[in-house]
């Protein structure tokens, strides 16, 4: 049926009866209806950030409102109504600001809906003549129109480039937003494999097709939507920034995330083993390449019971947590939704009948299977319990995070194109289809609950999911499934993960080398070398392919792979600090150019760590020179890092490189302070003690600013008690030293000392730059023995003059 909506126009137009308007003092209700004596009513709320709220609903709705996903429930603001323009009604926020004077103009004949941002500009429209409600089944279609857009981004998690397609011109199926288990999916498909000066986020899980559309003048996009309320949140910030933060103010931020989840992590389906587990970090031991966290895959457990271990191929999981312990690497295993039909399997046999989706059951991993049904609150108490160290026997501390796979639901059954079929039901008698997006979500939900209830509360989760929605950031990181070991893919993870970072879902990587078929030895390399720059840093590959494991490579391959995963290392203090801006601002950690630049919205194959780190990794087979961008106008400086040629680039141009397979280039903008760990460690517990390098790169006014923040890199602690240090860093040239001050945080037993300080600045002809090494102060005090945080508590600044 949500096809036929694609070109279905409505004969029977919505009107606004302005007259029986009603409305209390952050809320307007309006009865809308048309000639096919349908009657509805529109809710309009204006929330803080400019954002607004728009319900439609029937008399007497019965269709199912969305929970859980809201970070929580947003603030009603105040507002004016205004009905002296005649057919219309003007709502506003009371108390007018920079920040929430925007406004929704409702017209009334036909019905149309207007929002406006803060400098009363026209950003988007839903006209009314596009509306279709069908009572019978639940579904409904409608229109947005983006006034004077060129480009629309969202509709996140598709193989597609950043800026999303013209479905209609290019003869494309509309795009699908519909969580599934999709192997082998195609790049550019638009099948779900799972804005921006104004945005909308459609609160509701069940499938949706939408169509999007350019003309001259403006963009526009058609949701055609399964069933389940019509609830919509407009966002009308003036820039991409704006309409993040109000997204994410919206749908929550992630926590900050353990220290050593952003460092190099180790899968396979499967390694057999504990012992073949075990011999994989020797290995990479022996060859010297850092690894922070080992994966086991499905079979590990007793015959695919989770909350188990393979009595035989694991049979002392203390001993095998204890080794990998004893080298500083953590242990991450996975836990699907699927529960084995076994009356003997206690974590079925205790569900029955209470805790599961009321259905004739499954086909999984472990054959016919029940599912849980986290929609039920108990039933997530109930999961959550298992993750304790009693109910999960023999599990440790050392299992540290958890892998919540096949969580679309999958269900192998193609009638249902893999998944559970809409009209299973679901706690408080809600059929599957109306929140079928959302059963990932609540699985991480219960997974992080439980992971926070077995320690105490003391550690931070690390959960990784397979399927989510808007607001999964708040339990998980998410990656892009199951890839393909094949040239696009590895493209295309740049585009999936750049804009899962718009959408809040910050925590976002791609399967290492793909995880179907044999990847050749140069798209290994390339891929470990652009992975360093996305969040989530894992190896992954299918139980049928051939083991790569990067030690089984000759050795100039080794080199390669060996200083991609360096220099992920040497930034780790980078990606950490973000992360915590992140909590501040929700800010994305990476972002397309046109984040920062907006002139620039063409650079899929570009990236931006933060604002100071660009990186264009080579993502073409057998390519000999790349085309790089630099962004900015003419008087900001690049400084070239990767390959000490010392060059200096100015924003504003192109340029064509030379490369080879060495060659992965990235930059520091002039202006910024880097700081990094550039000792050479296995793992990122060996680097705790290790002094920061801070790398200057002087402005064209010989100016850098920088920031780090620094804690314990486990607990909560940052969040409940401000123990934390969060600097701010700028060299003064006048001075020729560094002024270090304490942005805030409470800095007890928290260390931060520096071995040297590289400055970098341009020479004064020519496009190059020199490279300053300095060990000691300007009275000869090793700067490794300068106590930074002690000095500060005496101090409101350190400065150190060089």
């Amino acid at each position: 049926m949500l096809r036929s909506y694609r070109d279905f126009k409505p004969t029977s137009l919505l009107t606004a009866q302005l007259d029986k308007l009603t409305s209390d003092k952050n809320s307007v209700k309006i009865p809308i209806s048309n000639n096919d004596k349908q009657q509805f009513n529109i809710h309009v709320t204006i929330l803080s950030m400019g954002t607004a709220r728009i319900k439609i609903l029937e008399n007497k709705s019965t269709r199912y409102e969305l929970a859980d996903v809201l970070d929580k429930e947003p603030t009603k603001l105040d507002i004016t109504i205004d009905k002296s323009v005649k057919g219309s009604v003007t709502i506003q926020a009371v108390n007018l600001s920079s920040s929430n004077s925007h406004k929704v103009v409702i017209r009334a004949d036909p019905l149309k809906i207007e929002f406006f941002n803060d400098d009363l500009t026209l950003v988007s429209v839903i006209n009314g003549d596009q509306f279709i409600f069908d009572k019978d089944s639940q579904s409904f279609a409608f229109n947005v129109e983006f006034t004077d857009a060129i480009k629309l981004y969202g509709l996140h998690h598709h193989t597609v480039n950043l800026e999303l397609p013209d479905t209609k011109a290019n003869n494309m199926d509309p795009l699908r937003l519909r969580n599934s288990d999709l192997a082998y999916y195609e790049v550019g498909s638009p099948m779900a494999i799972g804005i921006i000066t104004s945005g909308i986020f459609l609160h509701n899980a069940a499938e949706q097709w939408i169509d999007v559309s350019y003309d001259a003048s403006s963009a526009s996009v058609r949701f055609m939507v399964e069933s389940a309320a019509l609830d919509l949140f407009v966002f009308t910030g003036n820039t991409t920034k704006d309409v993040v933060r109000q997204f994410v103010e919206i749908t929550g931020r992630a926590h900050m995330p353990q220290l050593w989840t952003l460092g190099y992590h180790q899968c396979r389906w499967s390694y057999y083993t504990q012992d073949d587990a075990k011999e994989v970090v020797a290995q990479m031991d022996v060859h010297d390449f850092p690894m922070d966290a080992l994966w086991l895959d499905i079979d590990y457990t007793d015959g695919y019971r989770y909350f188990t271990w393979n009595p035989k191929n694991f049979s002392d999981p203390i001993e095998f947590q204890a080794n990998l312990s004893s080298t500083n690497r953590k242990l991450v295993t996975i836990l699907d939704p699927h529960i084995k039909i076994d009356e003997n399997y206690p974590v079925y046999a205790n569900a029955k009948g209470k805790y599961f989706v009321k259905w004739e059951n499954g086909s999984c991993w472990p054959g016919v299977s029940s599912y849980l049904d986290f929609l039920n609150p108990d039933a997530r108490d109930y999961y959550a319990s298992w993750y304790s160290y009693k109910n999960f026997k023999n599990s440790t501390p050392t299992l540290s995070g958890v892998w919540n796979d096949m969580n679309e639901p999958s269900v192998f059954d193609k009638t249902t194109e893999n998944t559970m079929p809409f009209e299973a039901v679901h706690y408080g008698n809600v059929k599957h289809r109306d929140i079928h997006n959302i059963y990932g979500f609540l699985q991480t939900k219960a997974t992080h609950q439980g992971l926070m209830q077995r320690d105490n509360g003391t550690r931070r989760p690390f959960v990784l999911t397979r399927s989510h929605f808007a607001g999964s950031q708040r339990y998980a990181a998410m990656w892009t499934g199951d890839n393909t070991a094949d040239w696009p893919y590895l493209r295309v993870s740049y585009s999936e993960c750049m804009l899962s970072n718009l959408v809040g879902l910050v925590f976002c990587g791609a399967d290492i080398g793909g995880f179907f078929n044999d990847p050749e030895v140069e798209l290994v390399q390339r891929w470990y070398q652009a992975g360093i720059w996305l969040p989530f840093y894992r190896g992954h590959a299918q139980i049928d392919t051939k083991r790569r494991e990067p030690y089984l490579y000759k050795d100039d391959v080794q080199n390669v792979i060996r200083n991609a995963l360096r220099t992920r290392y040497q930034h780790v203090p980078v990606w950490y600090t973000l992360f915590y801006e992140h909590t501040r601002t929700g800010d994305p950690v990476i972002r397309p150019l046109f984040y920062d630049y907006p002139e620039i919205m063409d650079k899929d194959n570009h990236i931006l760590l933060g604002s100071d780190i660009l990186a264009r990794p080579v993502m073409d087979k057998g390519a000999k020179s790349i085309d790089i961008t630099f962004p900015g106008k003419k008087d900001v400086y690049w400084y070239r890092i990767d390959d000490g040629s010392n060059t200096i680039h100015r924003g504003s141009e192109t340029k064509n490189f030379p490369v080879d397979i060495t060659t992965s280039p990235y930059f520091y903008r002039g202006g910024s302070i880097i700081a990094r760990k550039d000792t050479i460690r296995r793992s990122t517990t060996d680097t705790l003690n290790d002094p920061f390098t801070l790398h200057v790169n002087l402005d064209s006014a010989n100016k850098a600013v920088g920031r780090l923040y620094v804690d314990d890199y486990t607990s909560f602690d940052y969040q409940n008690k401000n123990l934390y240090c969060y600097l701010s860093m700028t060299y003064l040239h006048e001075t020729g030293g560094l002024l270090i001050d304490q942005i805030d945080g409470i800095a007890t037993n928290i260390s931060v000392n520096i071995d040297h300080v590289v400055i970098n600045r341009k020479i004064s002809t020519g496009d190059t730059y020199s490279r300053t090494e300095i060990r000691t102060l300007a009275d000869g005090t090793p700067l490794s023995d300068f106590k930074i945080v002690h000095r500060l508590q005496e101090e409101k600044q350190v400065f150190l003059k060089l």
